[in-house]
């Protein structure tokens, strides 16, 4: 937003345009005005352009003291109502924290006893997922595979039956694989909170 000083020919033209009072309060206890505002006027003025208008009245770019504190400056009520939003908010947050601690972390210097996946320890991970479901994959088939050879071969049963039979087989090792692996993720979780909660007890064995 740019900012113009209100000089003492805009000050007159402020007095005499007919704006709204609100607006006129604002203006004539203030030294700037928003170029919006200054827009405002000049199309209360007879002026054929803004261009001739600032010249008219003689305004300049406002340029701020950056010396001057914040707290010199009067706030607006809607800076105060969302500050005032904001404090409360941090109240209430307070107050949560302090009825129900929670376990999980809420800053980052507080997340430092998290582990931490490391480039190579991820890219492990990942290979590792990929043979897992590879194995998975092949195990289907072949348990899909020896039914659909051993209902053809000994059973002579009708292609129809053979497929259920197949499908059967098929949903009935991946269910059995998935459960396996799944039970094998969370014991490794439940080791590695377990170690992470052990704590290094050092004795001293003796002096030399």
């Amino acid at each position: 937003m740019v900012l113009f000083t209100i000089s003492s020919a805009l000050r007159e033209h402020i007095r005499t345009c007919g704006i709204d009072n609100e607006k006129f309060e604002h203006l004539m206890h203030t030294d700037h005005i928003s170029d919006a505002d200054l827009r405002t006027l000049y199309k209360k003025s007879s002026h054929d352009t803004l261009l001739a208008f600032i010249r008219s009245t003689n305004s300049r770019l406002y340029i701020p003291n950056k010396n001057d504190r914040n707290d010199q400056h009067p706030k607006t009520k809607e800076f105060l109502a969302s500050m005032e939003k904001l404090r409360l908010k941090a109240k209430e947050e307070e107050y949560q924290r302090l009825i129900r601690p929670s376990e999980q972390f809420t800053t980052l210097y507080d997340n430092h006893d998290q582990e931490t996946l490391t480039p190579a320890a991820a890219s492990k991970e990942l290979k590792n997922q990929v043979t897992t479901i590879v194995n998975v994959l092949i195990s289907v088939g072949s348990v899909v595979y020896a039914v659909w050879y051993w209902t053809d071969s000994s059973m002579k049963m009708k292609d129809s039956w053979r497929v259920l039979l197949c499908l059967f087989s098929g949903v009935l090792v991946l269910v059995a694989e998935v459960v396996v692996y799944m039970g094998y993720l969370n014991r490794i979780e439940e080791a590695k909170i377990r170690e992470r909660k052990k704590k290094e007890v050092k004795k001293v064995v003796g002096v030399i």
